[in-house]
């Protein structure tokens, strides 16, 4: 689900402020309740832009993804390394995953 950049704002404000805004429908309160603890990361470490959505798609190219999958293998957090990027975590994990098998 897509949220725009200032609800996702308004939710960082108000955990900033130890309250929590009204799950959305479709969405458990576990899993919204980190999506904020993700925005809150993502804004600490990038500023606010941070949350903002993206026209157009990033193409990283292979020094770029290298410089990133060596921070995860030195023993950097794949979370926190993907958060600096700005990128999801699970686009890391592939990128180290296939680093891994085929070098």
């Amino acid at each position: 689900m897509k949220y725009s950049y200032k609800f996702k704002r308004q939710c960082v404000e108000l955990y900033r402020q130890g309250k929590w805004p009204e799950t959305p429908k479709d969405i458990t309160e576990k899993n919204f309740h980190n999506t904020i603890r993700v925005w809150v990361r993502i804004e600490d470490k990038c500023g606010p832009e941070a949350l903002r959505h993206k026209n157009q798609r990033k193409t990283w190219s292979a020094e770029e993804k290298y410089e990133l999958v060596a921070k995860v293998l030195a023993g950097a957090s794949n979370k926190e390394t993907a958060i600096s990027a700005g990128i999801n975590a699970g686009l890391l994990y592939q990128w180290v995953r296939c680093y891994k098998i085929k070098g």
